[in-house]
């Protein structure tokens, strides 16, 4: 998921220059519908960018609106596949994939009273799509979800059709998505970004409050995010195997993962919302875990990703021969083994383990184990490449264990020397995608958090705007032949779709303009009286606060 540009938070301008908070309602005073008055405190590394689903293409942003807005689909612990939540059904209504119906629950409000209809929902998708037109500074870049939509129609309070200009088998998981939230028409703004941070949605939550500290490089600097059970939520999204655990939520916003680990220790926080604890903390506090005392560990299977992205418009990686060197000399193990300590699992495709259709390309193609350099040296001596190459290699501090990785990556590729590897630290990921922007980076490395749980969004991303991720890489075969098959396949586990992904991610890993390195694992750490966190880690990459409880 790429990062978004941080937005001012105008409405409370006035209070930017100290530390502040601006309420957008009374806190609760207790549980919603039989929920035990139990708050939860939760930590993470990833603020939000803006509390705007029209603005926001973050990880950090989508993590709160997954819990204040609905979706018409939303995915229920362990699934892929999307069901309804504000709808009653949606589907296809006709065999190409192209028109998209769905029928609202009746009764639907947001949280201050105003109706949720069809003509809200047409509302939330339209003003996505037009402020993304606009291009506006502030733009995040997210109305690219939608951008197979041609337009939206709707059939009295409760029907709504997407007429899409493609077949598009995804388009269930994209409504599903943070880009799919529901916004009330009457305080969201159709053509600019909501002002201040007093969002309306009708999710299991509502925001009650927002602190926020000295603003950052003129960005807002987000502290903690209160909210409370929205009493008039009506969805499928809580069912009665997951009605809510606790009354309410503060989420707070941590510079490192060791200022999150020492509110651990402290007590001050309950739990960690998302898996940014150092691996050398990870592998202590798991080996020294004892049931019902202390920290806990929960685990999961994760499905963020991390790859080195070569650049093959400028420098030396315009040549395949010197992109396929880097493929066949980066040790995976090593790295998962040496940096992670085992806290991430060595990764052989574009598509992550766990998704449907995952190959290990990159291992068919060249091996399991790295390529001895005196093979690698007669490989490019025969390709006329004069060695060793020399290049620039960019990442962002930001991400626990960066530096050992850069570092290591190093070793593995100046091995016979092959490479002369120059290490470009970067302070963190939005300054290393403003360098991306100059096209002048020859190699980087970035993780990838996908937007939905369908192997489509391990791929379509990477063949996108010239300059995505740096790398410039284009396929034609891909992009025009085997994606647009994919995508009419609706039936996303049929062997059809599984041959046509497996071709995609063989012609990945022959191009080699991204080099895979590991997939993550998903890691909370939790007080001991902490409940219900296993629930909610799932491939679906969705935290949800409602099923978090204490014992």
């Amino acid at each position: 998921m790429s990062a978004a540009k941080r937005l001012a938070t105008l409405g409370c301008v006035g209070l930017l220059a100290a530390t502040s908070a601006c309420s957008s309602s009374s806190s609760s005073s207790g549980g919603v519908d039989g929920a035990p008055k139990t708050a939860i405190t939760m930590g993470t590394i990833e603020s939000y960018s803006s509390l705007d689903p029209a603005g926001a293409y973050d990880t950090g942003s989508w993590l709160v609106f997954y819990n204040i807005y609905q979706r018409l689909m939303s995915y229920a612990p362990g699934a892929t596949i999307p069901t309804p939540d504000a709808a009653q059904n949606c589907s296809f209504a006709d065999s190409t994939d192209t028109v998209y119906t769905c029928t609202l629950q009746s009764g639907l409000t947001f949280s201050n009273g105003d109706p949720l209809n069809a003509a809200a929902v047409k509302y939330s998708i339209d003003r996505v799509i037009q402020i993304g037109k606009l291009k506006r500074d502030n733009d995040s870049g997210v109305s690219v979800l939608l951008s197979t939509v041609q337009s939206v129609t709707t059939s009295g309070d409760l029907g709504i059709t997407f007429h899409l200009n493609t077949s598009d088998a995804t388009f269930p998981d994209r409504l599903a998505s943070g880009v799919g939230s529901i916004v009330d028409p009457k305080t969201f703004p159709a053509t600019s970004l909501l002002q201040g941070d007093n969002p309306v949605g009708s999710g299991v939550y509502q925001v009650d409050s927002v602190k926020l500290g000295q603003p950052q490089g003129g960005r807002a600097n987000p502290q903690s995010v209160s909210m409370s059970l929205n009493a008039d939520y009506k969805g499928q999204a809580i069912t009665a195997t997951s009605k809510p655990l606790n009354s309410s939520v503060q989420l707070n916003y941590y510079t490192t993962p060791a200022q999150m680990m020492t509110a651990l220790n402290s007590g001050a926080i309950d739990m960690n919302a998302s898996t940014d604890i150092a691996s050398s903390d990870l592998v202590r506090l798991e080996g020294a875990q004892i049931l019902g005392k202390g920290l806990q560990v929960d685990t999961g299977a994760g499905t963020q990703t991390r790859m080195i992205v070569l650049n093959v418009k400028n420098g030396p990686f315009s040549n395949p021969a010197t992109r396929k060197a880097v493929a066949e000399m980066v040790d995976r193990n090593a790295i998962a083994s040496q940096v992670y300590q085992r806290t991430v699992v060595p990764l052989y495709s574009v598509i992550p383990g766990g998704i449907g259709d995952a190959t290990t390309a990159y291992q068919d193609v060249y091996g399991a184990d790295p390529t001895a350099a005196s093979e690698v040296r007669r490989q490019l001596d025969n390709a006329g490449v004069k060695l060793p190459i020399s290049f620039d290699y960019s990442y962002a501090q930001s991400s626990p264990g960066a530096d050992a990785e850069a570092a290591l990556v190093k070793q593995e590729l100046e091995t016979g020397g092959v490479f002369k590897v120059n290490l470009k630290p970067v302070a963190n990921l939005n300054d290393l995608i403003g360098e991306w922007g100059t096209g002048k980076v020859e190699a980087s490395v970035s993780g990838w958090s996908s937007d939905y749980p369908d192997p489509d969004d391990y791929v379509s991303p990477f063949l996108g705007a010239p300059g995505t991720f740096g790398s410039y890489y284009t396929n034609a075969y891909i992009s025009n032949t085997l994606v647009p098959q994919t995508l009419q396949q609706s039936d996303r586990s049929s062997a059809d779709l599984q041959t046509e992904l497996g071709k995609i991610q063989t012609q990945f890993a022959k191009d080699a303009a991204y080099i895979p390195l590991w997939q993550n694992k998903q890691y909370v750490v939790t007080q001991a009286d902490v409940t219900g966190v296993p629930l909610t880690l799932d491939t679906a990459g969705i935290m949800r606060f409602w099923m978090v409880g204490k014992n």
